[in-house]
């Protein structure tokens, strides 16, 4: 057996000597500028055979995660009680007696070298023990038993469970290694391991003594950052070094020691030694090809180098000098499309989304006069209008300016300070892009402009006609779908069907763009009439936009709230308390009841014909159903009025998850269940409105009507005659704009619907057939990969392993950090995306987030909806926390259409993404509720549930308060 190796072997493989092992002997073969200290490695075979010697077997050495702590301890005791076999024990006894280990008062350091440890992919450090000033071979021994042992710890193997690893056959290598009595020691980082691309700088922390009082987080160290590119410090943080750590004489291993009052507030580092260090930091990672992260030692004047190991959070070298990636840059952001696909999104939903973006914008730039030729040029940009960012959905804004640029009549100017905001600056490779994307753009005539405005003026014209056409079509496609069992069709009449939709109705998806193009017109030409003619002051400008435009009351989307608050309103005051009571105290009967109707329906295939009464020609004539009608429902003679009563609530129920059961949070993501697959988010609601008595759809329109009439006085007083005219020309035309766009928004969540099931239906079919465990599998495969393999072009059958591959990356996406709502990334995106602290550093708005941060007591936003509140706030990253919700403030990062029915039960709103036009903003301005969107500063953070809040959401501003105090 090979027990031993060193900095001369030959070679040292990593399943042999472990991965710290491995780069200390890499690290003397790249590394001529400073000494690694004397050292040798007792290899895993030496483990091994003391694992023989003892009987550790395979199966004794088993893990059991129900009981992590009692099966670690056992086999950690039997590791401390072992016995060495002889030729291991006079191999090392030989090894410590020679040269250069047998030196007179040398001390060791014994370290851990686990096969897993410092590698590329996972990284255990600071989890395994190190034992430092050792000496003697009863002290070294018992300290190499104890990094053996420490390889089977808790807290290793509870990270070996969560990284997926195997806690069977673990190996360890263990390093002995001549102490550095350093004076002064730390790390480097050949990049800066938060900033590798900004900086462009080897980042350096030191310490007096021994270092591991700063591995630990005990000390603070002094920090450098001196610039790769000529080795000047660019910058150099002090701090306070009132002690060290250095070896305790008296009993061994390590003590505090007070530093010398002169050196406490001095640097730790001359010029020429960090600039040394980085220099070697440099040439390490030049010689290696991975950005490393290094410690290091300083005695009486010498650096040493004690271990490196790569940064397993940045990729290789060759991604920073682009020889590898490229540089073209691409400019990505989510600020908008975040509404629409919150957080992590299927593989499906983002091929569907990408696929369905590309259809509709094709028709857009034909609509708008492109021609033909021009479009195709442009398929490569209209392919890539997404991107799916460690599982978010982003615009890639660089390709939509590219599309913006072929349309005639569009102002590339006004259109580009929209995109990136007028606080901030445009990085100069970006500038060159769009630079070049402008001034290659196609070029029309005259008379091509003054033909495209005219159709453009039929169109405004028409807007009616062309809405009430769009929805005759919708609605022949939509009641055709719903009346077609999906689940009764075979795969390739489910993927035919699919196909049907695609072309006959998002293939027909031109008018929602006309109205797109309608409301960005008027809107704008409102917005800017409302601050010549009305007020200069911006915050009264927006309010005032805002107030005119709430109230219209013919707002589909606002109809399931409504039913549902007509419903709470029935069972609070229809005179029966019992009613009341039995609803709010027996969750669990009303969805069994709800369950039961919900099977009745299923199994007589009557649903059908009620769901289709949810089309836009009925829905509009039909705003008031949603009180329980007792009359309406034929019941058994037997029961008893309170039977009837709870009897008549649930089919009010039921006809309101024909209507709308299709909704749900984050109703765009397919991948999510629906009311009617969980109603309890409905009885929630109901109950939620009962206890608040947040019900009265009548008091609601009025209160949305007063605050509209208020800013119609507003115009009438402020505007004579002619310019009273225009302007409420203009408003007539942008609250229409924004009622059909709401209208048609309704459209697509119903769309999306039926692909949904359509969708379910094909996972089920793929369960039948073995491929899938559960038919919600199939949202993690592409629309392509389901064409591809009902059409028998799939370059891979093995679905099952394709999903779990999928699955445990999206789990890990869930698990991580979101990435930042916008970035610039030069060359490949996707490696990019695979570190999540490349796109950190990447962010372009982390300057004006610190900025709006700045002020710790306020946080000021979008005004959306005026009013003025003081409160407690909830604040809510998911909707399960919203639960119970009575009266506070609502703070969340982003809200969709799913998130309506909670408006009534709140006081106020305050979302941390979103625009004036975004969903959220439009349905609270319908029904009234006080309203901030766009909120920098970190809203998420600062607030916690229970705060107090003071929020004027006329003036956009939210000031947190003391416990006593008011506004």
């Amino acid at each position: 057996m090979s027990y031993f190796r060193g900095p001369y072997s030959e070679s040292c493989e990593g399943n042999l000597v472990g991965g710290k092992a491995k780069n200390l002997w890499l690290l003397g073969k790249k590394v001529t500028a400073a000494p690694v200290p004397p050292w040798f490695v007792l290899t895993t075979e030496a483990f091994t055979s003391f694992l023989l010697e003892n009987d550790l077997t395979e199966a004794s050495l088993t893990i059991t995660p129900n009981s992590l702590k009692e099966s670690t301890q056992t086999i950690q005791e039997q590791i401390m009680k072992g016995k060495w076999p002889q030729d291991l024990l006079e191999t090392l006894n030989e090894k410590l007696s020679s040269p250069p280990f047998d030196e007179h008062g040398l001390f060791f350091a014994v370290r851990s070298s686990g096969t897993d440890e410092d590698s590329a992919a996972h990284s255990f450090a600071g989890q395994f023990e190190s034992y430092l000033y050792q000496r003697g071979f009863d002290q070294i021994s018992n300290a190499i038993k104890s990094c053996w042992s420490s390889c089977y710890s808790e807290r290793v193997m509870s990270h070996r469970l969560e990284c997926g690893m195997n806690t069977t056959g673990v190996k360890m290598a263990v390093i002995v290694q001549v102490m550095v009595n350093s004076d002064v020691s730390g790390v480097a980082f050949s990049r800066h391991p938060l900033k590798p691309i900004s900086s462009n700088a080897v980042y350096i922390e030191s310490v007096y003594g021994l270092g591991e009082g700063l591995v630990s987080g005990e000390f603070d160290a002094d920090q450098y950052e001196v610039s790769r590119k000529d080795l000047t410090i660019s910058q150099c943080t002090v701090a306070e070094k009132p002690e060290q750590l250095v070896q305790n004489m008296k009993e061994g291993g390590l003590v505090k020691e007070k530093v010398e009052e002169n050196k406490v507030k001095a640097r730790s580092l001359s010029d020429d030694e960090a600039k040394k260090i980085a220099q070697l930091m440099i040439q390490l990672e030049d010689d290696v090809g991975k950005p490393q992260d290094f410690e290091w030692g300083i005695e009486k004047g010498q650096l040493y180098c004690l271990q490196a190991r790569p940064i397993v959070t940045l990729p290789p070298t060759c991604f920073f000098d682009k020889s590898a990636i490229g540089s073209q840059a691409v400019l990505w952001d989510n600020s908008n499309i975040v509404e629409s696909y919150s957080g992590v999104t299927s593989p499906l939903t983002f091929s569907f989304a990408s696929r369905a973006y590309e259809q509709v914008y094709r028709l857009t730039m034909l609509a708008s006069g492109v021609p033909q030729n021009v479009v195709t040029d442009y398929e490569p940009y209209l392919t890539n209008l997404l991107g799916l960012v460690r599982g978010n959905i982003y615009y890639n804004l660089t390709n939509w300016y590219r599309c913006i640029t072929c349309i005639p009549m569009i102002d590339n100017a006004k259109y580009m300070d929209t995109m990136m905001g007028v606080k901030q600056s445009v990085d100069p490779e970006l500038d060159r892009v769009l630079g070049v994307i402008n001034s290659s753009a196609p070029k029309y005539s005259l008379w091509t402009k003054l033909s495209l405005m005219l159709a453009l003026i039929k169109r405004v014209y028409f807007i009616d006609s062309y809405v009430d056409e769009f929805f005759t079509m919708f609605n022949k496609y939509y009641s055709e779908a719903l009346a077609t069992d999906f689940e009764e069709l075979s795969l390739q009449e489910q993927i035919k069907y699919v196909k049907h939709l695609y072309k006959e109705v998002l293939g027909r998806w031109t008018v929602p763009i006309y109205n797109d193009t309608y409301v960005m017109i008027f809107f704008g030409i409102l917005k800017k009439l409302v601050g010549q003619y009305l007020t200069t002051d911006a915050n009264e400008a927006q309010s005032l936009q805002n107030d005119l435009l709430c109230g219209q009351g013919d707002v589909e989307s606002t109809e399931p709230t409504k039913m549902l608050m007509r419903i709470a309103e029935h069972i609070d005051t229809d005179g029966q308390t019992e009613l009341k009571e039995w609803f709010v105290n027996n969750r669990e009967e009303v969805l069994s009841m709800l369950a039961d109707e919900r099977d009745k329906k299923a199994s007589s295939k009557s649903s059908s014909s009620q769901a289709s009464s949810s089309l836009h020609s009925e829905g509009l004539r039909q705003r008031k159903v949603g009180k329980p009608d007792p009359g309406s429902q034929t019941s058994p003679t037997s029961l008893t009025p309170i039977e009837q009563a709870k009897l008549s609530v649930i089919h009010s129920i039921m006809t309101f998850l024909d209507k709308y059961g299709f909704r749900c949070i984050n109703e765009l993501k397919l991948e999510e269940n629906t009311l009617h697959d969980d109603p309890g988010f409905v009885f929630d609601a109901i109950s939620g409105y009962i206890h608040t008595k947040a019900y009265s759809v009548g008091d609601m329109e009025e209160r949305e009507l007063g605050i509209r009439k208020a800013a119609e006085t507003v115009v009438s007083q402020r505007l004579s005659f002619p310019k009273k005219l225009l302007f409420n020309w203009i408003l007539f035309h942008s609250r229409r704009g924004v009622r059909h766009r709401e209208n048609m928004r309704f459209a697509r969540t119903k769309l999306f619907g039926i692909f949904r099931n359509l969708f379910r239906a094909i996972g089920t079919n793929f369960v039948k057939l073995g491929l899938l465990e559960d038919r919600q599998d199939v949202f993690y495969l592409t629309v392509d990969e389901l064409y591809t393999f009902v059409d028998g072009r799939a370059v891979t059958n093995n679905i099952s392993e394709l999903v779990d591959l999928r699955k445990r990356e999206f789990e890990g996406y869930n698990k991580g950090l979101a990435p930042p709502e916008r970035f610039l990334s030069k060359g490949a995106c996707g490696v990019h995306f695979l570190f999540p602290q490349i796109l950190d550093d990447l962010d372009l708005l982390k300057e004006q987030e610190a900025e709006a941060a700045s002020d710790p007591n306020k946080l000021k936003g979008t005004p959306c909806c005026p009013g003025v509140v003081t409160g407690v706030v909830r604040v809510a990253k998911t909707i399960k926390e919203t639960q119970n919700l009575k009266g506070e403030i609502l703070i969340t990062a982003r809200t969709d259409p799913g998130w309506v029915p909670l408006y009534p039960m709140c006081s106020g709103l305050v979302i941390e993404r979103g625009s004036l036009l975004s969903h959220s903003a439009v349905v609270a301005r319908e029904l009234g509720l006080p309203t901030i969107v766009g909120v920098s500063g970190g809203l998420m953070k600062r607030l916690k549930t229970g705060m107090r809040v003071h929020i004027d959401a006329g003036k956009g501003v939210l000031t947190i308060l003391n416990d006593d105090e008011e506004q």
